[in-house]
């Protein structure tokens, strides 16, 4: 157990502390008395501060406990320093388990070492299901590639940043590798008897309902929190569950929702719907502060049909044009032909603007001078492309 400051906690302060002055005359004194090259931080851990004695006990609160005597700063180095070596010199001299290397005494016939094996799978991401292809080596994953054969990605299997970081998580150091409660190590085991006894009640030795749970009540303060569930069968499987407990509730959370995409969807169509948009039969495109290409669901393949629409051969003798109104620098803004960077309070404005251009009622204010003629280029080409034209607001402005 480590020494602590009297009357202080060392891992945290809430207590909002003056800042010290700096003495420069005892500084000066302290100079003085010293010799030979010497460093520091700064003044304060010259002046020898409370700031910096704080942070002694905060980053080495063992080796700290020493200048509770009075020990002047030096001697505190020493014993410091001597403390680190000793921590060291034991772990390197410290015994190992003894650990052996077993081969397989069948191997499996699939495997072959040095020889890659490759597995169709999927990666949920804000709902979605990301068609992907993971490369492994003797077990364990080591490249993620799009799958040509999904629907989401392309013929030539591409993929965005977060399937290409996805296997790292698989090796994270901080990732649980057993089941948890309330912090410490437990096992499926235990949670599904558990469960057992929350859900159909306690029952005694031999086998007999001696007490009330969750069925007996409908599920009366059951509460299921998951994230953004794509899966048929896991949604099904939580929807018979609600069946056969009504006054549970099913919540689903993300960090970065589109609730107001669903809200537009159902102002706009009646009902909640997924927009899907081809652009490959888009001659003109504008983004309202969406990253279309770059981070929306389905980017992949919004890359992919809007990087055919560039090239002049084909069936499309035109190229597409790309108009991009957003808040942010984003890798749509990038490819885009015409961006226009603007405050996110003048989104909205901006696209009801371009609204009443094309001729549909919207109310609002007029954006400022220096858009109009921005506004009004954008406008001509939606009319002059009517029925060739994909408008993608971002899923963080209003529905």
């Amino acid at each position: 157990m480590s020494s602590a400051k009297p009357g202080a906690n060392p891992i945290v302060n809430t207590e909002e502390k003056t800042r010290e002055p700096i003495n420069l005359d005892t500084i000066r004194e302290r100079l003085q008395e010293r010799s030979g090259p010497e460093y520091w931080q700064g003044l304060e851990q010259l002046a020898d501060t409370e700031e910096f004695r704080d942070f002694l006990y905060r980053e080495f609160p063992r080796e700290a406990s020493v200048m509770e005597s009075g020990v002047e700063r030096r001697k505190f180095l020493k014993v410091m320093g001597a403390s680190l070596a000793l921590a060291g010199l034991t772990s390197a001299c410290s015994r190992q388990p003894t650990e052996h290397i077993i081969p397989y005494v069948t191997p499996p016939k699939e495997m072959v070492p040095g020889a890659p094996m490759y597995f169709a799978t999927a990666m949920p991401l804000s709902g979605y299901g990301i068609g992907l292809l993971a490369e492994s080596h003797t077990g364990r994953p080591t490249k993620i590639e799009g799958n040509p054969l999904h629907p989401a990605s392309t013929a030539n299997g591409a993929t965005d940043i977060f399937a290409q970081a996805s296997v790292l998580s698989l090796y994270d150091p901080d990732r649980s590798t057993t089941p948890l409660k309330l912090g410490r190590i437990s096992t499926w085991d235990i949670f599904t008897s558990e469960m057992d006894v929350l859900v159909n009640g306690p029952k005694d030795s031999a086998g007999v309902k001696i007490g009330e749970g969750l069925r007996d009540s409908g599920g009366e303060g059951l509460r299921i929190l998951t994230e953004t569930v794509g899966s048929p069968s896991l949604a099904a499987g939580i929807r018979a569950l609600l069946e056969a407990m009504p006054s549970a509730r099913w919540h689903q959370y993300e960090p970065v929702n589109r609730d107001s995409a669903r809200a537009g969807a159902q102002t706009a169509f009646g009902q909640y719907v997924e927009t899907r948009y081809d652009l490959t039969k888009a001659d003109v495109i504008l983004t309202l502060d969406a990253d279309l290409l770059g981070g929306a669901p389905g980017c992949v393949r919004y890359a992919n049909d809007f990087a055919k629409r560039r090239s002049v051969e084909g069936a499309h003798p035109n190229m597409n044009r790309l108009y991009a109104l957003e808040s942010t620098p984003t890798l749509t803004g990038a490819s885009a032909d015409h961006v226009k960077h603007v405050a996110p309070s003048q989104v909205e404005i901006i696209a009801r603007a371009i609204a009443r251009a094309i001729g549909v009622s919207a109310q609002g204010d007029e954006p400022d001078a220096s858009l109009q003629e921005w506004v009004a280029a954008v406008a001509a080409d939606l009319k002059a492309h009517q029925g060739a034209c994909v408008v993608v607001p971002g899923d963080g402005h209003p529905a």
